[in-house]
């Protein structure tokens, strides 16, 4: 089907700041679900402004390429194809027969506002460049639940909801009919599009998507699921193990993991626990080393835990006040030239001196994890 490739930059804008919410919601109301009004000024913003695109530090990417673009529409039509064969078909649906992907299928991370908007300019700019995915769910047609496309719908209520040109209220759509997929063949497709369609994948999002798949799989009665997953993610078969673990992690330790603070050996460990531990364990994060952290059997039952990891903590500490100092910053000098640096101290034997920076997101994860061997005014440590 041919995409509309009309020229939009002389759209007028709707002016709906001095309408009440009544008449400004005329047909497509939009779903609080996408963080609707900053989203919707920021788009208006970027479409108004003017037709030569700038780049500022904020933008993500302006567009995907050509080949990027190419290459998502054939994974996902692999991904269609591997799960559904050759059915479905192609159809312009309108907004209001379009109803949210479940929530339990879609815990994928929110693509933020600053993402959508770029999303949302090359849309108005070039047209629609991936159809969204669709299932019947009644016999009669009126109904359909998206499982891949929820920010694209959104994108498309916002454009009208500023354009009022009539042909955001319809998108392009691969239908599946009625019964067409079973109930696990929809959640896959949700799960495995969103996997392949997401330039920036959280832990989280990742974790979601493998223990999803490997869930269908068993219960497919497939065997080998771990090895299939991990061909079908393009990724190693310990990888899968861990990331399908991980998915037990509370949403704490997984921003944790995504800032680089833990380590995955660790964050594996933390998910074997149950969620209660982890919330206390959570508390005293400053203190969480990976040295620590795996000295705790993952089997250790829950009651024993935070008995464990604060006896480890006290020896640490213990160990830690024993330890002479091996080297300390006297000063430190920024020239013209580069740095001056003053050391004090002798550097241990079988030692090597390594100067690094670190990114500030990684820095506290490394000092927590090598602080007995950082040359280092005391006090920075």
């Amino acid at each position: 089907m041919s995409k509309d490739k009309t020229n939009t930059m002389n759209i007028n804008f709707v002016d709906l700041s001095g309408q009440t919410d009544e008449e400004s919601n005329v047909t497509v109301g939009v779903s609080d679900r996408f963080n609707t009004d900053e989203f919707r000024e920021m788009t208006r913003k970027r479409l108004m402004s003017s037709g030569s695109l700038q780049k500022d530090s904020s933008d993500v990417s302006l567009d995907e390429t050509t080949e990027e673009i190419q290459e998502t529409k054939e994974k996902t039509d692999k991904i269609l194809t591997s799960i559904a064969g050759n059915t479905g078909s192609y159809a312009i649906l309108p907004l209001s027969s379009l109803e949210p992907t479940p929530n339990e299928w879609n815990q994928f991370s929110p693509i933020s506002n600053e993402k959508k908007v770029l999303m949302a300019d090359s849309i108005y700019r070039n047209g629609l460049q991936q159809p969204i995915v669709v299932r019947a769910v009644d016999e009669e047609g009126r109904k359909y639940q998206i499982l891949a496309g929820n920010t694209r719908k959104s994108i498309y209520e916002v454009l009208y909801d500023l354009t009022r040109d009539e042909k955001y209220l319809s998108i392009e759509c691969k239908v599946y009919g009625y019964n067409e997929l079973t109930d696990d063949q929809a959640m896959e497709i949700a799960s495995d599009t969103n996997y392949v369609q997401r330039a920036n994948l959280t832990g989280r999002d990742r974790s979601f998507a493998i223990r999803t798949k490997l869930t269908i799989l068993k219960k497919r009665g497939e065997k080998q699921v771990l090895e299939k997953v991990a061909e079908q993610m393009g990724m190693k078969r310990t990888a899968t193990f861990c990331w399908n673990k991980m998915a037990n992690l509370i949403a704490a330790f997984f921003d944790m993991y995504d800032n680089g603070l833990i380590s995955q050996n660790t964050a594996t460990r933390i998910a074997a626990w149950p969620h209660d531990v982890q919330e206390e364990l959570y508390l005293h994060r400053d203190i969480i080393t990976e040295e620590i952290i795996m000295s705790i059997p993952a089997k250790t039952p829950a009651e024993n835990i935070m008995d464990i990891f604060n006896k480890l903590v006290e020896q640490s500490n213990t160990d830690k006040g024993e330890s002479n100092p091996i080297c300390n910053i006297d000063s430190f000098e920024e020239k013209n030239s580069g740095y001056s640096l003053h050391i004090s101290g002798k550097i241990p034997d079988g030692s090597e001196l390594i100067i690094m920076h670190l990114p500030e997101k990684k820095a506290k994860s490394f000092k927590n994890r090598y602080k007995n061997h950082i040359i280092a005014p005391y006090d920075d440590i």
